[in-house]
């Protein structure tokens, strides 16, 4: 009976990571590099997780696969330093497991964290590295602090529940919360906020969520994935707000990045019928010009 219960429980997991293969994961820019997490095969029925990349004059590629099933990675960049928390779950244990690998484009992954177990879902609500010993990870609804080999503890109190955090511009944190986002210093002090950031009078929010996905923060701006309006909006340094693109079903926006000069914006085509989402990624200029990157269809 054991077995059969966990047989049923892995595939359950399984067929819930397909179908949401572009919730967990996120995206970068390296340089002139982008990168995200998805799944390669894109219609894998056994989801192993992979990295793309990215830029421009060349097609996206897999840069980092994964030789496990039901698995996924979660990104992060420090200068040229790439890091990425893989996670794979275990059908013999019936439990998640999580390693860190660190490299660079064109250099081959290293393993600095090797496999344990994740209480956590580490990663999922984006993560930073202090050094390759410590990092910060988020679990809604706090922060928390983790050296290689320990138990997580707090990273610092916030008064309000956070379910997503980035590094950002000058060793800051951008904390995204239910309806708001924050611009942080490494002990929580707040230097900048943004409130009510979905709309009431949305009506058919892509299952019932009206909620802002991801958000990226560079020079003042913020940058949003609203999955509940199927948009991606641009709040400016003055404060206003536009959307800088608006989708219809299926697409629903997922992440969101900038580089120096480009913002990336990454949806999925969400159609419930077995099939895995096919991504959808494009970017904008400065002038807001927009390019297909990739579509799968």
């Amino acid at each position: 009976m054991k077995i059969k219960i966990t047989t049923f429980i892995s595939a359950l997991l399984i067929v819930y990571s397909m179908a949401c293969a572009h919730q967990t994961g996120n995206m970068i820019t390296v340089g002139e590099h982008v990168l995200w997490s998805y799944i390669n095969p894109i219609d894998d029925p056994n989801h192993h997780a992979c990295v793309m990349i990215w830029k421009d004059g060349s097609e996206p590629e897999v840069l980092v696969q994964s030789a496990f099933q039901a698995s996924d990675y979660m990104l992060y960049t420090n200068g040229k330093d790439i890091y990425a928390v893989e996670r794979k779950y275990s059908e013999a244990k019936d439990q998640f497991d999580v390693r860190v690998l660190k490299f660079a484009i064109g250099v081959e992954p290293v393993v600095i964290w090797d496999w344990f177990k994740d209480d956590y879902r580490i990663g999922e609500g984006g993560f930073f590295m202090l050094s390759d010993h410590q990092m910060v990870f988020s679990k809604y609804p706090e922060v928390y602090h983790l050296e290689k080999g320990e138990k997580p503890q707090t990273y610092f109190e916030f008064h309000e529940p956070l379910k997503r955090i980035r590094a950002v511009d000058k060793n800051l944190i951008l904390l995204q919360g239910d309806d708001s986002c924050y611009l942080v210093e490494q002990d929580g002090n707040i230097l900048k906020r943004w409130d009510e950031l979905t709309d009431p009078r949305v009506n058919n929010a892509p299952l019932n969520r009206n909620t802002v996905f991801d958000a990226d923060y560079h020079r003042g701006a913020l940058l949003l994935s609203y999955w509940g309006n199927r948009s991606f909006d641009l709040i400016n340094t003055n404060g206003r707000r536009q959307i800088l693109l608006k989708q219809t079903e299926p697409l629903t926006p997922h992440w969101v990045a900038f580089s120096e000069s480009e913002k990336f914006l990454f949806s999925s085509s969400l159609i419930f019928d077995g099939s895995t989402p096919k991504p959808y990624l494009v970017s904008m200029d400065e002038k807001n010009k927009r390019r297909v990157i990739w579509d799968a269809k």
